[in-house]
């Protein structure tokens, strides 16, 4: 009996370690995803495609002078691009891979945002009072929102229901209001300025959506290491935290964030001062972790299985980084220059 039973658990511990052995192959698979990269050098999108880490070159689209800040509808379908210096919107159809709409803008397009439903697109300029709206799949442009400043980066409520901007490009005082926000729902969207913030660059909403997080240092070469938090409801500072030397971008949702989960218990950033990606727990508000990257590093995309790729604009390269463990996957060379990403999750 002794040795029989010996046997049953032996076998029993065979089938559990093969069982454990299947589910760890299955759950270390690796992610199929497209990818799309702006370059501003050669006034390209480069498209990637293939297994996480080895994506391979599938296509190169034109696009309008300098594209600048991308991205992505909520349901994947389009991938826009703001072409800067081509006062334009490019719209990619990331079913066939091609150009399909180029929308006019005002002068210098800069950031993107779709609405958290997908049914609007949302385009600030860094030299025109008003924000550009646009209707998702028609791509008709619906009444502008004046906000009487020059924009820089833009980002939508969870709910939809609020429009953030900050004001860069333009010389710091510090008296002066750098964030504002439009409730989308009003009859009359007036804007409503939050003080607290210094030179602000990018306003990102944390993935629970309470709070918002401010970077700083609107100007390249002009380092700032302070990220301001704010809370979302209440517009009220709740801290200023160092994050690195000069922290500019973090994924966010409308853009290239879309596969952050609600209850993410890290944000990251792209830090220029110490080329290096830095993971901020966002109920402590202290730096956890880093990674380095290539120089110059902007924007980030995540996939749903918590893989980030940094757009390196100085080392015309993208990083492709494990979050959770925190290790670097793979380095992709890609055009020269590059700035803002987009990542669809494929089957």
């Amino acid at each position: 009996m002794a040795r029989g039973g010996a046997m049953k658990r032996g076998w029993l511990f065979s089938l559990l370690g093969l069982l454990a052995g299947l589910w760890a192959c299955q759950a270390s698979a690796a992610e199929k995803v497209t990818l799309f990269v702006t370059s501003e050098w050669t006034d390209t999108v480069g498209i990637y495609r293939g297994e996480v880490p080895n994506l391979k070159l599938a296509k190169t689209i034109r696009v309008g002078r300098d594209p600048h800040n991308m991205g992505i509808s909520p349901d994947g379908r389009w991938v826009v691009t703001g072409d800067r210096l081509a006062e334009q919107v490019s719209v990619i159809d990331t079913k066939s891979l091609e150009r399909i709409q180029v929308l006019k803008t005002g002068r210098h397009p800069h950031d993107m945002n779709f609405s958290p439903d997908g049914k609007l697109l949302f385009v600030c300029h860094e030299r025109e009072n008003f924000i550009h709206v646009f209707e998702t799949g028609t791509w008709k442009q619906l009444a502008p929102i004046q906000v009487g400043v020059d924009q820089h980066d833009i980002s939508l409520s969870p709910d939809g229901r609020e429009l953030w901007f900050t004001v860069t490009n333009r010389p710091y005082r510090k008296w002066e209001a750098r964030v504002g926000v439009v409730d989308l729902t009003a009859a009359e969207r007036k804007v409503a300025w939050v003080h607290g913030t210094g030179n602000a660059h990018d306003a990102i909403f944390s993935p629970d959506g309470r709070t918002v997080w401010v970077t700083n240092g609107g100007f390249i070469g002009h380092a700032v290491p302070w990220v301001n938090v704010l809370d979302a409801r209440t517009r009220r500072l709740l801290g200023t935290i160092k994050v690195g030397e000069y922290p500019f971008h973090t994924p966010k949702r409308g853009r290239d964030g879309y596969h952050v989960p609600p209850d993410a218990k890290e944000m990251w950033f792209s830090d220029h001062g110490t080329s290096s990606l830095i993971a901020v727990d966002v109920a402590t508000m202290k730096a956890v972790g880093s990674v380095p990257v290539g120089k110059a590093p902007f924007h980030i995309a995540v996939t749903p299985g918590g893989v980030l790729f940094v757009a390196n604009h100085d080392s015309h390269t993208v990083t492709i980084i494990e979050g959770k463990e925190k290790k670097v996957l793979g380095t992709l060379s890609v055009a020269k220059e590059p700035h803002g990403l987009a990542v669809r999750a494929e089957e």
